[in-house]
C-alpha cells in the first residue's frame, strides 16, 4: 500500500500518500505529474483520476512508466473549461493541431463527445546534440458522471487527489476484454485473465484500504462528537466486514489472512504516529 494516516492541526485524520510516492516514477512521468496532472486536478474539483495511474498511486499495480492520463467527471464538463485547459496549459486537442498548429480542421468542443483528448509535446535534451520527445496525453471521459461514493480522496502533501475506486477501472478493462468489436479485446483479455488468476491480492488490498477509510471517518466523526453518526458508521463497517468474510469463504474457501491486516495496521499506525510527532516538533 502507498497510503498512510495523517493528522491535521485540528486533530482531523485523513489519508495521505507516502512521501516518496512521486519519486518512484520515471523522470518523464514526474515532469508530466508536476507540470500538468496535479495543476489540472487542482484547477477543477470535478476531475477524478482514473485508469492505470490511479491504480499505481493506490498500490494496486506496480509503479512504472505511465501512458495516457485518464480523467473522469463528477459534473458535466463545459466548453469554457475546455478552452481554459487548452489556453492555460498550451494543450492541443488533436495530433494535427499539436504538430501543425491551429487550422480550419482544429476540433471544436462537442458536449456529446465520448471523450475529449488533450496533447502536449516538448523536447528534453539527452546530450549536447540529441534530445528526446516527451508526450503528454490526457483523455477526459464523458460517458457517465461518476458517483461521489466511488471516489477515494488521498492527500499528496496538502493537495487532495481524487481517485476512482479500483473496481471501476477494472470493470472497464473487463468490458473492453469482452467486446470483440475493438482491436484491443485480446490485450485486455490477457490482462484481465492474469488479474483474475491472482485476484486474492486485490481483495486483500481493497479490504485493507477500506478499513483505513472507515477508521478515518470514525475518528473524524468522534472529533465532531456526533454519537448517532458514529453508531451508524460502525454498523455499516460491521456489515461490510461480514460481506467480505462471506465473500472470501465462498470464493477462496477460507477467511482472509489476518496476518496481512496486522502488518497493514502496524504500518498505518506507524505513519499516523510519525505525522503527530512531526507536528509536535
Amino acid at each position: 500500500m502507498n497510503i498512510v494516516y495523517d493528522m491535521s492541526n485540528e486533530a482531523i485524520m485523513r489519508l495521505k500518500f507516502k512521501d516518496d510516492i512521486i519519486d518512484k516514477f520515471d523522470n518523464d512521468t514526474r515532469e508530466i505529474l508536476d507540470k500538468y496532472v496535479l495543476p489540472i486536478m487542482a484547477m477543477n474539483e470535478k476531475f477524478v483520476l482514473t485508469g492505470s495511474l490511479s491504480l499505481k498511486l493506490l498500490g494496486f499495480e506496480p509503479i512504472e512508466k505511465v501512458g495516457d492520463i485518464d480523467i473522469g467527471l463528477l459534473e458535466p464538463f463545459t466548453e469554457e473549461e475546455w478552452i481554459t485547459l487548452k489556453n492555460f496549459f498550451g494543450l492541443s486537442t488533436s495530433q494535427s493541431e499539436m504538430y501543425d498548429g491551429a487550422s480550419k480542421d482544429t476540433p471544436k468542443f462537442d458536449p456529446k463527445a465520448h471523450l475529449w483528448k488533450f496533447y502536449k509535446q516538448w523536447g528534453v535534451p539527452v546530450d549536447n546534440e540529441l534530445q528526446k520527445e516527451v508526450t503528454f496525453k490526457m483523455d477526459v471521459f464523458n460517458d457517465e458522471i461518476l458517483r461521489k461514493k466511488d471516489i477515494i480522496t488521498v492527500y499528496l502533501n496538502d493537495f487532495p487527489i481524487r481517485l476512482i475506486h479500483p473496481s471501476i477501472t477494472y470493470s472497464y478493462r473487463m468490458r473492453y476484454a469482452l467486446d470483440v468489436r475493438g482491436g484491443t479485446a485480446y490485450k485486455y483479455w490477457e490482462r484481465m485473465k492474469s488479474f483474475m488468476d491472482n485476484s486474492k491480492e486485490y481483495y486483500i488490498k481493497i479490504r485493507a484500504l477500506y478499513r483505513m477509510i472507515a477508521r478515518v471517518f470514525e475518528h473524524n466523526t468522534a472529533v465532531e462528537g456526533n454519537k448517532e453518526k458514529i453508531d451508524k458508521l460502525r454498523a455499516l463497517v460491521d456489515r461490510r466486514e461480514q460481506y467480505a468474510d462471506n465473500f472470501f469463504e465462498k470464493v477462496f474457501e477460507q477467511t482472509i489472512d489476518p496476518f496481512t491486516f496486522i502488518l497493514e495496521q502496524e504500518a498505518s499506525n506507524f505513519g499516523a504516529k510519525q505525522s503527530i510527532q512531526n507536528q509536535i516538533k
